[in-house]
């Protein structure tokens, strides 16, 4: 065997390559389908390759790819350092470790066949009124984080904390601008990074016969939105998993304060307070019917509360949307699932819509 071909035999042992594609096709039933607008029309599809290199024992690099409503992007382009189970560095391009749908937002990770209303992206309706939701996800950003896992048998912490380039927006816009976030890759806007951490608590041994897992996490981001570092925004959330037998139960929470600015000529309202807040949630269930069926059944809701700007079609400075979804999934085979959901939308201020979501789902 020539030395060559041993580097690349070897070098194919420490590569592992992943990824999926995922074919979405909503159907609205409205009677006034257009003013529901700004969700992705017919079929539209994800994808998303992923390759991890194992360069030595302790150093590891993962790259990531996809294709969706933003185009081709970098979600993923990483190194860890893993320097001992309680202490690794991760620095690169990496996701953002918020909440805990944030490890399970690629489609062929999650059963339902959108994401839930606070971090949902391309499939809100009415996003443009809203701005999207709390953190849509995927949200990967520039920097560095340390993480970690303490604990034994019984109970067992594990912690990140980051410094990250941060969400960008203008003061025009009084908002986070979630294009120009994902989209400006190289550019911190202001040079002011933001800063987060992330823990959460599981108990993988639990005393009831059939509870097979419980884990409690918290999160919390700091940073300035504008260019001039001068309007800040603040999320926090807490999350819950747990599994009973083959039923599994998530549930989350959370909030995003960001400051708008002191300048009355753009709002509708006179300005009492110098924040706008945003608030969501999650409840889902889940589980496998057969060998080749699951099922889903999710709430979920999202709240903004908070001047508007002129021109704003919003009608109330305190607005709710809230929704509730049923799927089933159908396993085809190893590797193929076919996602069918239906999601009711109930808006305070506009008449409530109706969803069909069917999607196909390939992974490898």
């Amino acid at each position: 065997m020539t030395p060559t071909l041993a580097i690349f035999i070897g070098l194919l042992g420490d590569v592992n390559v992943a990824g999926s594609v995922y074919l979405n096709h909503p159907q609205l039933f409205s009677s006034r389908s257009e003013a529901a607008g700004a969700t992705l029309r017919g079929a539209n599809a994800e994808t998303s390759v992923k390759m991890v290199v194992d360069v030595s024992d302790d150093v590891s690099a993962s790259v990531k790819v996809c294709y969706g409503c933003h185009g081709f992007e970098a979600d993923m382009a990483y190194v860890d350092w893993s320097i001992d189970d309680a202490f690794n560095v991760r620095f690169g391009r990496f996701p953002v470790p918020f909440g805990e749908f944030y490890l399970r937002y690629d489609a062929a990770n999650h059963r339902s066949a959108t994401k839930p209303l606070p971090y949902e992206m391309g499939r809100m309706l009415r996003r443009a009124e809203f701005n999207l939701a709390i953190l849509p996800e995927p949200y990967p950003d520039n920097g560095i984080e340390i993480f970690g896992t303490l604990g034994g048998e019984t109970a067992e912490l594990s912690y990140s904390a980051y410094g990250v380039s941060g969400l960008k927006g203008n003061a025009a816009d009084g908002d986070i601008d979630f294009v120009r976030s994902r989209r400006e890759y190289f550019v911190d806007n202001n040079g002011s990074p933001a800063v987060g951490a992330r823990v959460a608590i599981a108990f993988p041994e639990l005393p009831i016969e059939g509870w097979r897992w419980l884990s409690i996490g918290a999160s919390a981001m700091y940073g300035f939105y504008d260019d001039d570092s001068e309007l800040a925004y603040l999320l926090g959330g807490i999350d819950l998993y747990t599994r009973f037998g083959a039923l599994n139960l998530r549930g989350e929470a959370l909030f995003r304060r960001t400051a708008i600015p002191d300048d009355t000529n753009r709002f509708q309202q006179r300005l009492r307070s110098l924040w706008v807040q945003k608030e969501g949630f999650y409840i889902q269930l889940d589980g496998p019917l057969t060998k080749r069926l699951e099922w889903l059944a999710r709430y979920d809701g999202f709240r903004r509360a908070g001047a508007l700007l002129i021109g704003s079609p919003l009608e109330s400075t305190d607005s709710a949307i809230t929704r509730g979804t049923l799927g089933v999934n159908l396993v085809a085979t190893k590797g193929i699932k076919l996602k069918i959901n239906y999601e009711l939308w109930m808006f305070d201020d506009f008449p409530e819509e109706q969803l069909l979501h069917s999607g196909l789902v390939g992974t490898f």
